[in-house]
């Protein structure tokens, strides 16, 4: 019975149970809607169904990918806030290389082809440097060694493009990354964006990587205890080095969907703040801050409930996007401290357990 309990109330349980209740509310408040406008002699608008929440999913799956980067971080107990920055440099660089390629003759595809490959070592490049500090500055916090870096970042966006937006609407071959993240396919007569499987696809390796390898469990296991990790023989600093270039690159990849998503542009300023969703929602998905534990299907059904309340919240409810973060950091806040909580109540319950046995052997 403990056993079947326990399940029960594993995390991603729970996050199935808030994702249900979220869908019923919002249905019920989509439903209430319709009726009032039928009365009024009106048409249901029905704002809020399966169809309409699969082809909206996009947006809200644009720091998905640099979430999946996120999780291995968490995982070892450090954290990179500089994720957005280093995905708007990588996006930067991208189209610096086209432009500079495509004006010294290069073919389009080949440029094109050039330009991703730039974007994506771009990424790798943040993420090196981030692994680099964090692991030769121990006595250093990763969040001030990445706040840092995102200042940095951000500094050489603005220094590679001068304030300027460089738009690429009329080139075809650029349009491939608009595709991308656009083109949908149609099954069982619903129209799923191609970006969905995009991600089950990078969650899926991220899967099998994090729960069915030695590398996996070499990350928790760095995450639960750095030094027993050490001396376990695990090549901590090296492992640790190579989880942030791989969440460097994880940010340039949401860098190709986002110049695909905002009509082939690049900003300095863009992204600005994605790096805090990522964050928020590998929390909400399992991961602890401090290290040691996680599951990448949290991770997937946090990035859904991310965009059910977003959906719900701002179209049904007509909450500004202020107030609509206010709601998400709530419920990241209660995320963050039930863990804690239960773990207390359960530590409490075991020790009142330990002096009840103690009792009735005097």
């Amino acid at each position: 019975m403990k056993k079947k309990l326990s399940k029960l109330l594993r995390w991603e349980t729970m996050l199935v149970v808030l994702l249900i209740v979220l869908w019923v509310v919002f249905e019920a408040r989509d439903n209430g809607l319709d009726a009032a406008l039928i009365a009024k002699g009106r048409k249901a608008k029905d704002v809020f169904n399966f169809s309409k929440m699969l082809n909206g999913m996009g947006v809200y799956m644009l720091y998905s990918f640099m979430a999946l980067g996120m999780a291995l971080i968490l995982g070892m107990g450090d954290i990179d806030i500089s994720v957005g920055a280093s995905a708007t440099l990588s996006a930067s660089v991208m189209g610096i290389s086209y432009r500079a390629l495509i004006n010294g003759g290069t073919a389009n595809g080949t440029a094109f082809a050039i330009a991703v490959a730039a974007c994506l070592l771009t990424g790798c490049a943040c993420g090196l440097m981030n692994g680099l500090l964090v692991t030769r500055f121990r006595e250093l916090f990763p969040m001030i060694i990445t706040l840092g870096t995102q200042l940095f970042f951000r500094g050489f966006c603005y220094l590679f493009l001068g304030g300027e937006t460089l738009k690429f609407d009329g080139d075809a071959t650029w349009g491939q990354l608009k595709t991308l993240y656009n083109g949908a396919v149609t099954i069982g007569g619903y129209k799923v964006p191609t970006i969905i499987f995009w991600f089950l696809g990078f969650a899926l390796v991220f899967f099998v990587f994090l729960h069915l390898t030695t590398g996996g469990r070499k990350l928790f296991a760095i995450g639960e205890n750095r030094t027993a990790a050490l001396y376990s023989g695990i090549r901590v600093d090296r492992f640790e080095l190579l989880m942030f270039v791989i969440c460097g690159m994880m940010a340039a990849v949401s860098a190709l969907f986002y110049v695909g998503s905002a009509s082939a542009t690049v900003r300095a300023d863009a992204m600005t703040g994605y790096e805090m969703y990522a964050i928020a929602v590998v929390v909400l998905g399992g991961f602890s801050t401090a290290g040691g534990k996680g599951n990448i299907i949290g991770v997937i059904l946090s990035v859904i409930i991310f965009g059910v309340m977003k959906k719900g919240l701002g179209t049904l409810y007509g909450f500004a996007d202020s107030t609509v973060n206010l709601a998400v950091g709530l419920v990241l806040i209660i995320a963050s401290l039930l863990p804690n909580v239960m773990e207390d109540i359960s530590n409490r319950i075991r020790v009142k357990k330990q002096h009840v046995s103690i009792k009735a052997t005097e």
